[in-house]
């Protein structure tokens, strides 16, 4: 999966129900909530997983078409232009049955997606095991617009090694954001190019995903109507102080693409999308997997989520089609796997379902215990309100140019903010009307 900067774009102590068969809880009762009007349908399936993750998804719709014993066909086509392919195909009225895609499409095409809360009425997957925090994300209001397929959150990586060579324990972490400042100081070393903190002033979302723990949400709801937080924000303060100091110390880059040194084993603490991984594995790097650490904005879990969309060129027999696609991913079969479990175990993504994180090959996999040890009950909201429309413009237009006025000293941290606020303001006016 492409970075989710480029696509705009947790262990669970919950108890999992033991009755159920699959991970949807199938059972000879709930056999009549299925009809056999999809039996012999095609259904198109669009998205635009054009990696590794594709040819693997592939792979996955095969199994399906051969194993299903409906005769249903899922016909996929995975484009790499896949926004420009939807829009032109809702403009003339038509469009695939069903696609994945962040959910955060319910915005820009939620007049051309169906309602799919029935999902749970009409097959036989279980709500109570879906982790609802991520339900919530795909809905707005009473509609549920997606179901989840994919959770991409953000975490805290550090390199063992250099812990070690700062005399540090390799196993402890920073808990908390004083800590990694203090860390960061221990860790640089400039005469090897070391350095202690990895924040990129060219990385919106790693920015977006940190500051919101120093002071919450940069758009909320107030009383039905949009509110930009940036001004005589505190949290916000205190981040851009915190990373101009670790600039002006040389304990961070100043340098766009940190990925590539973490992965180079140059910096001690970063903040990313699990992809980080495959670098790191990739060059041999001893590393950890944690949290992204808390801070005074309270607990959260900002994630994005990905999910099965039905739009309004599906036909009843189609949707119902593209159901026991869903339903099929999600099922687990006689030996305790599921795709939505291959997929994560494969992936490296955190699995959305209570069964999934149960399962013991998933609770023996390092990486994906530690990035779903969140609190399932923490919000999830990414930078503004789950339900904001706005939130590309903040991530493209806002937060890139307060970051950089920053971290090269164009403006005090009290301007960029101001300047902030000014322009979050034109983008929250739209929607205010």
């Amino acid at each position: 999966m492409i970075k989710l900067k480029k696509i705009m774009a947790l262990g669970l102590s919950a108890l999992m129900v033991t009755s159920l068969v699959g991970c949807g809880g199938t059972t000879n009762a709930t056999e009549n909530k299925k009809s056999d009007s999809s039996k012999g349908t095609e259904i198109t399936f669009w998205n635009s997983f054009t990696g590794a993750d594709g040819d693997m998804l592939v792979k996955m719709v095969d199994k399906f078409n051969k194993e299903n014993k409906d005769g249903i066909k899922v016909k996929m086509d995975i484009s790499s232009d896949f926004d420009s392919q939807l829009s032109t195909a809702f403009a003339a009225g038509e469009g695939p049955t069903m696609i994945l895609s962040s959910s955060a499409y319910r915005f820009t095409y939620g007049d051309y997606l169906q309602d799919v809360s029935d999902v749970f009425d009409k097959t036989d997957l279980d709500k109570t095991d879906f982790i609802q925090s991520y339900l919530d994300y795909c809905s707005d209001d009473d509609k549920t617009y997606f179901v989840p397929f994919q959770v991409v959150g953000y975490y805290m990586y550090w390199n063992k090694d250099l812990f070690k060579q700062a005399g540090l324990d390799p196993e402890t972490p920073p808990a908390n954001w004083d800590e990694w400042a203090k860390d960061a100081a221990k860790i640089t070393d400039s005469s090897k190019n070391i350095y202690g903190s990895g924040i990129s002033y060219d990385y919106a979302y790693q920015i977006a995903h940190i500051m919101q723990r120093f002071g919450g949400l940069a758009v909320t709801d107030d009383n039905g109507k949009w509110k930009a937080n940036f001004e005589n924000n505190a949290g916000y303060e205190k981040f851009l102080n915190m990373y101009k100091d670790m600039i002006d110390k040389g304990d961070n880059p100043v340098e766009a693409d940190t990925d590539s040194m973490v992965s180079a084993g140059q910096v001690g603490i970063t903040v990313g999308g699990p992809w980080v991984t495959a670098g790191l594995d990739t060059a041999g790097v001893d590393y950890g997997i944690g949290l992204i650490p808390q801070g005074d904005a309270g607990d959260m879990n900002s994630v994005e989520v990905i999910g099965f969309g039905i739009t309004t060129a599906a036909s009843d027999a189609e949707k119902e089609a593209a159901y026991k696609f869903i339903e099929w991913w999600n099922t687990q079969d006689k030996d305790g796997s599921s795709p939505a479990l291959e997929w994560s175990l494969k992936n490296g993504f955190p699995a959305y379902t209570y069964s999934v994180q149960n399962n013991d090959e998933y609770k023996a996999n390092k990486k994906l215990s530690a990035m779903s040890a969140a609190n399932p009950e923490a919000p999830t909201d990414f930078i503004v309100d789950s339900n904001f429309p706005g939130i590309n413009a903040v991530l493209s237009d806002v937060i890139p140019e307060m970051i950089n006025s920053v971290a090269f000293g164009n403006s005090s941290v009290e301007e960029a903010l101001t300047k902030a606020q000014e322009a979050t303001q034109k983008i929250v006016d739209k929607y205010n009307k």
